[in-house]
């Protein structure tokens, strides 16, 4: 599976790519480090994008509801370490198909991906519906 990272933080992009290229085999075809570089790139050639949600310049929502209109096939995945400040309706509304917690990254990634790369979705219990 091709993965595109947008994250601000260098090293986290560093360790999620060996996570995925080294133990899920999957290749990463792209890295931003906010949500602007991320839609001027083109991301085209990816299967899944991760995102994560704060970012500067275009956060991650904004990038993703940008990026859903201009191309409604996308599959973005929600990466962020604030799981309890998340409001599901405003992930599922702007386009996401997925969230990830990163405090619980590698334990959740894997289902993440098959899910969403099957035309599914991936939202895990503990996140609510609303706030």
């Amino acid at each position: 599976m091709n993965i595109f990272l947008v994250d601000d933080n260098d090293d986290f992009r560093k360790t999620l790519k060996f996570f995925l290229e080294g133990h899920l085999n999957h290749k990463v075809v792209g890295e931003s480090a906010d949500g602007l570089a991320f839609i001027e790139s083109g991301y085209i050639a990816a299967d899944i994008i991760l995102m994560d949600i704060n970012m500067p310049n275009i956060n991650g929502l904004e990038a993703t509801k940008i990026s859903t209109w201009e191309n409604q096939q996308c599959k973005i995945i929600a990466v962020s370490q604030y799981k309890d400040n998340i409001d599901l309706q405003q992930l599922i509304s702007v386009g996401f198909k997925g969230f990830v917690s990163k405090t619980n990254l590698f334990e959740n990634l894997e289902n993440a991906l098959v899910a969403v790369s099957s035309g599914g979705f991936f939202f895990p219990d503990d996140v609510q519906l609303s706030k």
